[in-house]
């Protein structure tokens, strides 16, 4: 029996995927882990997830241009179920008995135990947005016949950003006394100052898409104006 030939680009192509898959899926899990501590600017508090969170976003957005709209949405149903998961093993490593010599549960739990309202929020958000942004991208591809990349790439992650911002804030902070004592104009300024940061970055990882999109591209011949 002769050896089956192996194609090197088609190897190269399902590698890329894999390593953009796993950057998507660490940045989701990040989120909801160290994402929630929370840092002071002047003039605003914002998460530390905001740094790596947006980049989210980028990813998709090559991912869609180089795989196509089906691999995205798969990567973002991916990176969902397993901020599940780790909600799922975070709560049996708190349930489970501690061990005499270890003196952080506390710690432990502050650390990994979920506030529910802000995981809804989170969770919610998340999945609206990157589907929003997966749908909206392929719109706009098919409209421009494969053209205008920055079109697709800032339109698609401005709209979907400001439905995540929305979301997560209103279900997080509104009538929550617990973690929010303003009122609608607090919380619209709130908003209103995340979403101008998140559009910074979305403008700002432009030419990073660009890069992305080509470099992906030479390597597994792929031509994106035939993907779908």
């Amino acid at each position: 029996m002769s050896p089956v030939a192996i194609d090197p680009r088609r190897t190269r192509y399902d590698l890329l995927f894999a390593g953009l898959t796993g950057l998507f899926v660490t940045f989701v899990v990040l989120t909801n882990t160290a994402g929630v501590k929370l840092f002071s600017l002047p003039g605003m508090t914002l998460p530390v997830s905001i740094l790596w969170y947006p980049l989210t976003f980028l990813l998709t957005d090559i991912i869609s241009e180089v795989y196509g709209s089906a691999r995205a949405r798969f990567v973002v149903i991916l990176g969902f179920g397993m901020s599940v998961l780790l909600l799922i093993f975070s709560l049996i490593g708190i349930a489970l008995p501690v061990a005499p010599v270890y003196p952080l549960q506390e710690d432990y739990t502050n650390i990994f135990g979920p506030v529910w309202r802000l995981l809804f929020a989170s969770m919610a958000a998340y999945l609206l947005a990157q589907l929003i942004d997966v749908r909206l991208f392929h719109f706009w591809k098919r409209l421009t016949g494969g053209r205008h990349l920055w079109l697709r790439n800032n339109g698609s992650t401005m709209i979907s950003q400001l439905v995540d911002t929305i979301t997560v804030n209103v279900i997080f902070l509104y009538n929550n006394p617990v973690v929010f004592t303003g009122g609608a104009a607090d919380l619209l300024d709130i908003i209103l100052k995340v979403y101008l940061i998140k559009v910074l970055i979305a403008a700002a990882d432009t030419p990073v898409c660009y890069l992305g999109v080509r470099l992906v591209s030479r390597a597994t011949g792929v031509d994106p104006r035939q993907v779908a």
